[in-house]
Protein backbone atom coordinates (compact mmCIF):
# COMPACT_ATOMS: atom_id res chain seq x y z
CA UNK A 1 0.00 0.00 0.00
CA UNK A 2 1.49 3.67 -0.85
CA UNK A 3 1.98 5.99 2.16
CA UNK A 4 -0.02 9.32 1.58
CA UNK A 5 1.86 12.42 2.50
CA UNK A 6 0.10 14.84 4.43
CA UNK A 7 0.54 18.37 3.68
CA UNK A 8 0.56 20.90 6.80
CA UNK A 9 -2.77 21.26 7.69
CA UNK A 10 -3.20 17.99 7.74
CA UNK A 11 0.05 17.03 9.66
CA UNK A 12 -1.85 19.44 12.46
CA UNK A 13 -4.96 17.46 12.29
CA UNK A 14 -3.74 14.34 12.52
CA UNK A 15 -1.66 15.66 16.02
CA UNK A 16 -5.43 15.55 17.39
CA UNK A 17 -7.01 12.50 15.74
CA UNK A 18 -6.91 9.63 18.80
CA UNK A 19 -6.65 6.99 16.01
CA UNK A 20 -2.30 7.38 15.99
CA UNK A 21 -2.31 6.47 19.82
CA UNK A 22 -2.68 7.96 23.48
CA UNK A 23 0.38 9.58 23.88
CA UNK A 24 -0.93 12.22 21.71
CA UNK A 25 -4.08 12.93 24.27
CA UNK A 26 -1.05 12.96 27.20
CA UNK A 27 0.83 15.65 25.31
CA UNK A 28 -2.15 17.86 24.83
CA UNK A 29 -3.23 17.58 28.43
CA UNK A 30 0.28 18.31 29.31
CA UNK A 31 0.20 21.58 27.42
CA UNK A 32 -3.07 22.25 28.70
CA UNK A 33 -1.62 22.30 32.50
CA UNK A 34 1.39 23.73 31.04
CA UNK A 35 -0.40 26.67 29.82
CA UNK A 36 -2.45 26.91 32.62
CA UNK A 37 0.12 27.12 35.03
CA UNK A 38 1.78 29.89 33.15
CA UNK A 39 -1.57 31.99 33.04
CA UNK A 40 -1.74 31.48 36.78
CA UNK A 41 1.55 32.75 37.23
CA UNK A 42 1.98 35.24 35.43
CA UNK A 43 -1.73 36.40 37.42
CA UNK A 44 0.39 35.80 40.40
CA UNK A 45 2.99 37.89 39.85
CA UNK A 46 1.11 40.56 38.96
CA UNK A 47 -0.91 40.07 41.71
CA UNK A 48 2.03 40.37 43.76
CA UNK A 49 3.64 43.11 42.31
CA UNK A 50 0.95 44.77 42.64
CA UNK A 51 1.30 44.90 46.37
CA UNK A 52 4.80 45.89 46.36
CA UNK A 53 5.48 48.82 48.63
CA UNK A 54 2.84 47.93 50.83
CA UNK A 55 2.31 46.42 54.10
CA UNK A 56 1.79 42.92 54.43
CA UNK A 57 -1.59 41.51 55.88
CA UNK A 58 -1.68 41.53 60.05
CA UNK A 59 1.15 43.50 60.36
CA UNK A 60 0.99 45.33 63.61
CA UNK A 61 3.88 48.16 65.23
CA UNK A 62 3.34 49.07 68.21
CA UNK A 63 0.06 47.76 68.87
CA UNK A 64 -1.12 49.90 65.07
CA UNK A 65 -2.56 47.95 62.73
CA UNK A 66 -0.60 49.19 59.39
CA UNK A 67 -2.01 46.58 56.80
CA UNK A 68 -1.58 47.59 53.23
CA UNK A 69 -0.15 51.05 53.75
CA UNK A 70 2.73 52.46 52.11
CA UNK A 71 6.00 52.82 54.87
CA UNK A 72 5.40 56.64 54.85
CA UNK A 73 1.60 55.72 56.04
CA UNK A 74 2.66 53.47 58.50
CA UNK A 75 5.47 56.03 60.03
CA UNK A 76 2.58 59.02 60.10
CA UNK A 77 0.07 56.54 62.09
CA UNK A 78 2.45 54.98 64.14
CA UNK A 79 3.75 58.43 65.39
CA UNK A 80 0.61 59.61 65.91
CA UNK A 81 -1.11 57.17 67.97
CA UNK A 82 1.92 55.23 69.40
CA UNK A 83 4.72 57.62 70.00
CA UNK A 84 3.12 60.87 70.93
CA UNK A 85 1.16 59.69 73.85
CA UNK A 86 4.86 58.03 74.80
CA UNK A 87 5.93 61.76 74.49
CA UNK A 88 3.80 63.51 77.08
CA UNK A 89 5.22 64.32 80.62
CA UNK A 90 5.47 61.65 83.71
CA UNK A 91 5.22 62.80 87.44
CA UNK A 92 7.41 61.27 89.93
CA UNK A 93 4.93 61.07 93.49
CA UNK A 94 6.51 60.86 97.16
CA UNK A 95 4.17 61.45 100.24
CA UNK A 96 2.21 64.25 98.48
CA UNK A 97 4.76 66.00 96.53
CA UNK A 98 5.35 65.45 92.65
CA UNK A 99 8.01 66.48 90.12
CA UNK A 100 7.36 66.30 86.56
CA UNK A 101 9.60 64.66 84.09
CA UNK A 102 9.42 65.40 80.41
CA UNK A 103 10.47 62.41 78.04
CA UNK A 104 11.89 64.97 74.87
CA UNK A 105 14.66 66.03 77.63
CA UNK A 106 15.14 63.07 78.89
CA UNK A 107 16.42 61.72 75.43
CA UNK A 108 13.37 59.61 74.56
CA UNK A 109 13.81 58.30 71.08
CA UNK A 110 11.67 55.92 68.92
CA UNK A 111 12.94 55.34 65.68
CA UNK A 112 9.46 54.59 63.76
CA UNK A 113 10.70 54.34 60.50
CA UNK A 114 13.15 51.38 61.57
CA UNK A 115 10.21 49.41 62.92
CA UNK A 116 8.36 50.39 60.05
CA UNK A 117 11.39 49.20 57.38
CA UNK A 118 11.58 46.08 60.00
CA UNK A 119 7.73 44.99 59.78
CA UNK A 120 8.23 45.79 55.88
CA UNK A 121 11.21 43.94 55.71
CA UNK A 122 9.91 40.32 57.47
CA UNK A 123 6.91 40.32 54.75
CA UNK A 124 8.55 41.36 51.67
CA UNK A 125 12.19 39.31 52.78
CA UNK A 126 10.32 35.66 52.23
CA UNK A 127 10.33 33.99 49.15
CA UNK A 128 8.18 34.38 45.96
CA UNK A 129 6.75 31.03 46.46
CA UNK A 130 6.08 31.33 50.27
CA UNK A 131 4.28 35.06 49.27
CA UNK A 132 2.58 33.52 46.69
CA UNK A 133 1.19 30.73 48.65
CA UNK A 134 0.15 32.95 51.32
CA UNK A 135 -2.25 35.22 48.90
CA UNK A 136 -3.68 32.72 47.29
CA UNK A 137 -4.55 30.38 50.56
CA UNK A 138 -5.62 33.54 52.17
CA UNK A 139 -2.54 32.68 55.30
CA UNK A 140 -1.17 35.85 56.04
CA UNK A 141 1.82 36.06 58.50
CA UNK A 142 1.08 37.63 61.65
CA UNK A 143 4.08 40.63 61.87
CA UNK A 144 4.29 41.97 65.01
CA UNK A 145 6.94 44.62 66.29
CA UNK A 146 7.26 45.58 69.57
CA UNK A 147 8.71 48.50 71.08
CA UNK A 148 12.88 49.76 70.56
CA UNK A 149 13.90 53.11 72.26
CA UNK A 150 16.28 54.63 73.66
CA UNK A 151 16.80 57.63 76.54
CA UNK A 152 20.04 59.61 77.76
CA UNK A 153 20.89 58.29 81.39
CA UNK A 154 23.10 61.09 81.97
CA UNK A 155 19.72 63.12 81.56
CA UNK A 156 17.37 61.11 83.69
CA UNK A 157 20.12 60.66 86.14
CA UNK A 158 20.67 64.72 86.41
CA UNK A 159 16.86 64.47 87.78
CA UNK A 160 16.72 61.67 89.68
CA UNK A 161 19.79 63.12 92.06
CA UNK A 162 17.73 66.60 92.41
CA UNK A 163 14.59 64.96 93.29
CA UNK A 164 17.22 62.49 95.97
CA UNK A 165 18.30 65.42 97.49
CA UNK A 166 14.70 66.30 98.08
CA UNK A 167 13.48 63.14 99.43
CA UNK A 168 16.68 62.67 101.58
CA UNK A 169 15.60 63.35 105.16
CA UNK A 170 18.11 62.04 108.08
CA UNK A 171 16.93 59.62 110.67
CA UNK A 172 16.02 61.14 114.50
CA UNK A 173 15.57 59.59 117.46
CA UNK A 174 12.63 61.04 119.68
CA UNK A 175 13.53 62.98 122.65
CA UNK A 176 13.18 65.52 125.38
CA UNK A 177 13.79 68.32 126.20
CA UNK A 178 13.58 69.86 129.76
CA UNK A 179 13.93 73.67 131.17
CA UNK A 180 15.60 73.11 134.85
CA UNK A 181 14.82 76.95 135.25
CA UNK A 182 10.71 77.14 134.16
CA UNK A 183 10.03 73.42 134.11
CA UNK A 184 8.71 73.10 131.31
CA UNK A 185 8.50 69.77 128.85
CA UNK A 186 9.06 69.69 125.45
CA UNK A 187 9.37 66.59 122.89
CA UNK A 188 10.96 65.90 119.73
CA UNK A 189 9.12 63.60 117.63
CA UNK A 190 10.88 60.68 115.74
CA UNK A 191 11.56 60.80 112.47
CA UNK A 192 12.30 58.27 109.59
CA UNK A 193 15.46 58.36 107.50
CA UNK A 194 14.56 58.26 103.92
CA UNK A 195 17.32 57.75 100.99
CA UNK A 196 16.42 57.66 97.62
CA UNK A 197 17.98 54.53 95.65
CA UNK A 198 18.85 55.73 92.50
CA UNK A 199 19.74 52.90 90.86
CA UNK A 200 16.50 51.12 90.95
CA UNK A 201 14.38 54.17 90.45
CA UNK A 202 16.77 55.19 87.24
CA UNK A 203 15.06 51.46 86.18
CA UNK A 204 11.61 52.56 87.21
CA UNK A 205 11.28 55.99 85.31
CA UNK A 206 12.49 54.21 82.00
CA UNK A 207 10.13 51.74 82.20
CA UNK A 208 7.38 54.19 83.16
CA UNK A 209 8.70 56.51 80.06
CA UNK A 210 7.63 53.77 77.55
CA UNK A 211 4.45 52.17 79.84
CA UNK A 212 1.03 53.73 79.90
CA UNK A 213 0.99 54.74 83.47
CA UNK A 214 2.08 58.58 83.82
CA UNK A 215 3.06 58.15 87.49
CA UNK A 216 6.29 56.08 88.73
CA UNK A 217 6.74 55.78 92.29
CA UNK A 218 10.74 56.06 93.74
CA UNK A 219 12.30 53.48 95.21
CA UNK A 220 13.44 54.81 98.29
CA UNK A 221 15.06 52.97 101.51
CA UNK A 222 13.26 53.72 104.76
CA UNK A 223 15.72 53.75 107.98
CA UNK A 224 13.60 53.55 111.54
CA UNK A 225 15.03 55.37 114.53
CA UNK A 226 15.91 53.77 117.69
CA UNK A 227 13.49 55.65 119.65
CA UNK A 228 10.19 56.35 117.81
CA UNK A 229 7.81 58.98 119.07
CA UNK A 230 5.62 55.80 120.15
CA UNK A 231 8.36 54.30 122.30
CA UNK A 232 7.93 57.57 124.68
CA UNK A 233 5.22 57.32 126.26
CA UNK A 234 4.55 58.36 130.43
CA UNK A 235 7.25 60.75 131.29
CA UNK A 236 7.12 62.10 135.21
CA UNK A 237 8.38 65.42 136.47
CA UNK A 238 8.68 66.03 140.00
CA UNK A 239 9.01 69.63 141.43
CA UNK A 240 10.47 69.30 145.26
CA UNK A 241 9.64 72.85 146.23
CA UNK A 242 6.48 73.03 144.49
CA UNK A 243 5.67 69.26 145.98
CA UNK A 244 4.46 68.16 142.59
CA UNK A 245 4.26 65.24 140.66
CA UNK A 246 3.54 65.84 136.92
CA UNK A 247 2.67 62.75 134.70
CA UNK A 248 3.23 63.29 131.39
CA UNK A 249 2.10 61.61 127.81
CA UNK A 250 4.72 62.30 126.19
CA UNK A 251 4.67 66.52 126.26
CA UNK A 252 0.96 66.75 127.25
CA UNK A 253 0.01 66.94 130.77
CA UNK A 254 -2.12 63.73 132.20
CA UNK A 255 -2.12 64.90 135.83
CA UNK A 256 -0.32 66.74 139.00
CA UNK A 257 -0.46 65.20 142.35
CA UNK A 258 0.92 66.28 145.57
CA UNK A 259 3.84 64.46 146.66
CA UNK A 260 6.91 64.81 149.75
CA UNK A 261 10.34 64.76 149.04
CA UNK A 262 14.01 64.73 150.56
CA UNK A 263 14.46 66.78 153.43
CA UNK A 264 16.85 69.41 153.62
CA UNK A 265 19.46 66.93 155.42
CA UNK A 266 18.56 63.80 152.84
CA UNK A 267 17.54 66.00 149.72
CA UNK A 268 16.30 63.97 146.82
CA UNK A 269 18.71 64.86 143.73
CA UNK A 270 17.66 67.22 141.02
CA UNK A 271 18.84 65.87 137.27
CA UNK A 272 17.23 63.16 134.97
CA UNK A 273 17.30 59.74 135.80
CA UNK A 274 14.67 56.35 134.56
CA UNK A 275 12.37 54.28 136.15
CA UNK A 276 14.48 50.75 136.63
CA UNK A 277 12.38 49.07 138.52
CA UNK A 278 8.31 48.46 139.39
CA UNK A 279 7.24 46.36 142.75
CA UNK A 280 3.78 45.69 143.18
CA UNK A 281 2.88 45.26 147.17
CA UNK A 282 6.35 45.84 148.12
CA UNK A 283 8.52 43.94 150.97
CA UNK A 284 10.34 46.41 153.48
CA UNK A 285 13.48 45.40 155.30
CA UNK A 286 14.59 46.88 157.41
CA UNK A 287 17.96 49.24 156.25
CA UNK A 288 19.00 49.59 160.02
CA UNK A 289 19.56 53.33 159.80
CA UNK A 290 18.65 55.32 162.23
CA UNK A 291 15.40 56.20 161.68
CA UNK A 292 14.22 52.20 161.22
CA UNK A 293 16.10 51.01 164.57
CA UNK A 294 12.42 50.76 166.15
CA UNK A 295 11.00 48.84 163.79
CA UNK A 296 10.58 45.10 163.11
CA UNK A 297 13.52 43.80 160.60
CA UNK A 298 10.62 43.33 157.81
CA UNK A 299 7.24 44.17 156.97
CA UNK A 300 5.17 42.73 154.57
CA UNK A 301 3.00 44.15 152.19
CA UNK A 302 -0.23 45.66 154.31
CA UNK A 303 -1.69 48.75 155.19
CA UNK A 304 1.84 49.41 157.56
CA UNK A 305 4.13 49.33 154.99
CA UNK A 306 6.13 52.02 154.84
CA UNK A 307 6.12 51.84 151.23
CA UNK A 308 2.70 51.52 150.03
CA UNK A 309 1.40 50.09 147.50
CA UNK A 310 3.61 50.33 145.01
CA UNK A 311 6.92 51.51 145.08
CA UNK A 312 8.99 52.82 141.38
CA UNK A 313 12.56 52.47 141.48
CA UNK A 314 14.45 55.31 139.99
CA UNK A 315 17.91 55.32 138.99
CA UNK A 316 18.88 58.32 140.96
CA UNK A 317 21.89 57.48 143.64
CA UNK A 318 22.36 54.23 142.71
CA UNK A 319 18.39 52.99 143.06
CA UNK A 320 18.02 54.00 146.50
CA UNK A 321 15.08 57.02 145.47
CA UNK A 322 11.99 55.68 144.99
CA UNK A 323 8.51 57.01 143.98
CA UNK A 324 6.18 55.29 146.36
CA UNK A 325 3.10 55.02 148.39
CA UNK A 326 2.10 56.32 151.83
CA UNK A 327 -0.99 55.68 153.68
CA UNK A 328 -0.70 59.16 155.46
CA UNK A 329 0.87 61.98 153.05
CA UNK A 330 2.23 65.07 154.06
CA UNK A 331 3.51 66.99 151.30
CA UNK A 332 6.98 69.18 151.94
CA UNK A 333 10.09 68.08 152.48
CA UNK A 334 9.92 65.10 155.16
CA UNK A 335 11.36 61.86 153.52
CA UNK A 336 14.96 60.38 153.88
CA UNK A 337 15.37 60.73 149.59
CA UNK A 338 12.88 59.36 148.61
CA UNK A 339 9.63 60.68 146.22
CA UNK A 340 6.03 59.78 148.62
CA UNK A 341 2.31 60.16 146.95
CA UNK A 342 -0.34 59.00 148.33
CA UNK A 343 -1.40 55.14 147.62
CA UNK A 344 -4.57 55.95 146.09
CA UNK A 345 -2.55 58.28 143.64
CA UNK A 346 0.58 55.77 143.29
CA UNK A 347 -2.00 53.07 142.52
CA UNK A 348 -3.57 55.47 139.64
CA UNK A 349 0.15 56.28 137.94
CA UNK A 350 1.60 52.81 137.82
CA UNK A 351 0.66 50.58 135.44
CA UNK A 352 1.11 53.57 132.91
CA UNK A 353 4.72 53.83 134.10
CA UNK A 354 7.25 51.11 133.06
CA UNK A 355 11.24 50.66 132.92
CA UNK A 356 13.35 53.19 131.40
CA UNK A 357 10.16 55.61 131.54
CA UNK A 358 12.24 59.25 132.13
CA UNK A 359 12.02 60.72 135.82
CA UNK A 360 13.07 64.75 135.79
CA UNK A 361 13.88 66.11 138.85
CA UNK A 362 13.92 69.71 139.19
CA UNK A 363 13.10 72.50 142.02
CA UNK A 364 11.04 75.93 141.24
CA UNK A 365 12.93 77.27 144.10
CA UNK A 366 16.02 76.69 146.15
CA UNK A 367 15.86 74.08 148.89
CA UNK A 368 16.69 75.60 152.30
CA UNK A 369 20.18 73.90 153.68
CA UNK A 370 19.86 71.73 156.71
CA UNK A 371 19.54 72.63 159.90
CA UNK A 372 22.10 70.21 161.71
CA UNK A 373 25.30 69.31 159.89
CA UNK A 374 26.03 68.84 156.20
CA UNK A 375 23.40 67.56 153.73
CA UNK A 376 24.30 63.55 152.94
CA UNK A 377 22.91 61.49 150.25
CA UNK A 378 19.56 59.33 149.88
CA UNK A 379 19.01 57.09 152.45
CA UNK A 380 18.48 53.22 151.61
CA UNK A 381 14.56 52.93 151.64
CA UNK A 382 14.21 49.24 152.63
CA UNK A 383 13.13 47.79 149.44
CA UNK A 384 13.06 44.28 149.08
CA UNK A 385 11.94 41.64 146.30
CA UNK A 386 8.52 41.67 145.94
CA UNK A 387 6.33 41.01 142.74
CA UNK A 388 8.64 43.20 140.28
CA UNK A 389 6.72 44.13 137.43
CA UNK A 390 8.12 43.51 134.03
CA UNK A 391 7.61 46.36 130.97
CA UNK A 392 4.10 46.13 129.49
CA UNK A 393 4.64 49.27 127.48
Amino acid sequence: MTRRELNNWGKFKSFFKPRNGIIRWLMIIGAAILAFFILASSVLVYADSRHNGEMFPTTTVLGVDITGMSREEAVTLITEKAVKPLMTPRTIEFRGKQWVLKPSELGLRIDVEKLVDQAYGMGWNNSFIERVYRRAFNRPKDITIGLEFSTSRDAILQELNGIAAEIAREVKDASLDFNNQTGMLKMHPSQDGILMDIDATLAAVEQGLVSESRVVQPVVAIKKPSLSSDDVKTVIVVDIMGNSLKWYNQDSLVKTFSVATGQPKYPTPLGKYYIIRKEANPVWINPNVEWSKTMPPKIDPGPDNPLGVRALVTSAAGGTVLIHGTANLTPGLYSHGCIRMANWAVLELFDSVNTGTPVFIWTSKPVPPPTEGPAVGPEDPGLGQGQTQQPTQ
